[in-house]
């Protein structure tokens, strides 16, 4: 361990102490060195249709994954990785799958550490997402189509940095292409807030050397408050009449919700 003038400990990557869940959240798969892998699966629509799981997972980076944890991965048979984050993010270490990622980058918004937006309540965060939307409209409507166009012939990951929100808003659109209202898409979005803290108290107790500054950042900037979904699906509800029209209105293909809906719900019970 390193002393650092600026920020917590620096940390050789064979020295990290990933956190250890002991019982693991729901639909979390326990890949150690990742704090948020977990299945989107599982969610039950009103007709008895079911979200398959072993499907589409969804995750915060790779960066701090031990060989453990890459042997998890590896067990998963993945047809597609869906990388979410912006090129220096992506570039730092080689990702889950290699051969089988997709670099997708999302445009979201790129907090000035020395003078900071609000950030202390689910709305700021919402905020957020709107900015982020609004500027990766065609970014968007691809991930969906590669998730589409993949998770009919085996498992499909998607993931940013922390795994709640780049991936939360996919996710969430996939969700929404599926038939799910907002209580399914604002339930799993949740799930990623305590994965969240602990990872963010993970890079407080020991930081890469590469890491950026999250010390600086707000502290609410880590955490993943089911009012920051509730009220992106809001807004989204106002704008659009549904949760399938904001998903149609992007620029996505054709078939991409038929092909969504084939390969990951079941016929009706």
């Amino acid at each position: 361990m390193t002393p650092a003038s600026d920020g917590p400990p620096v940390v050789a990557p064979a020295d990290l102490t990933p956190p250890v869940w002991d019982p693991l959240p729901p639909g979390h798969l326990a890949v150690e060195g990742c704090v948020n892998f977990r299945d989107a699966g599982g969610w039950t629509l009103p007709d008895g249709r079911l979200m398959r799981t072993g499907l589409l997972y969804r995750s915060d980076d790779q960066i701090r994954l031990t060989e453990r944890g890459r042997a998890a991965v590896a067990a998963l048979g993945l047809r597609a990785v869906v990388d979410v984050r912006q090129h220096p993010q992506f570039v730092r270490r080689p990702g889950f799958v290699p051969e089988v990622t997709y670099h997708r980058p999302l445009v979201d918004r790129v907090i000035d550490l020395d003078n900071p937006p609000p950030l202390s309540e689910p709305a700021h965060i919402a905020d957020m997402y709107d900015e982020m939307i609004s500027r990766s409209v065609p970014q968007i409507a691809d991930v969906l189509d590669l998730i589409a166009a993949n998770v009919g012939d085996g498992p499909v990951l998607v993931h940013c940095a922390y795994g709640k929100d780049r991936t939360g808003v996919i996710v969430a659109l996939v969700q929404a292409a599926l038939g799910f209202g907002p209580d399914v898409l604002v339930e799993d979005y949740a799930r990623s807030d305590e994965p969240t803290i602990r990872r963010y108290e993970w890079l407080m107790r020991e930081r890469l050397a590469d890491d950026p500054p999250a010390w600086r950042a707000p502290r609410f900037l880590f955490r993943s408050p089911a009012g920051a979904m509730a009220a992106l699906v809001e807004r989204s509800l106002d704008r659009h009449g549904s949760l399938d029209a904001w998903v149609r209105s992007f620029p996505i293909a054709d078939g991409t919700v038929d092909r969504l809906r084939a390969a990951l719900l079941t016929p009706p019970s």
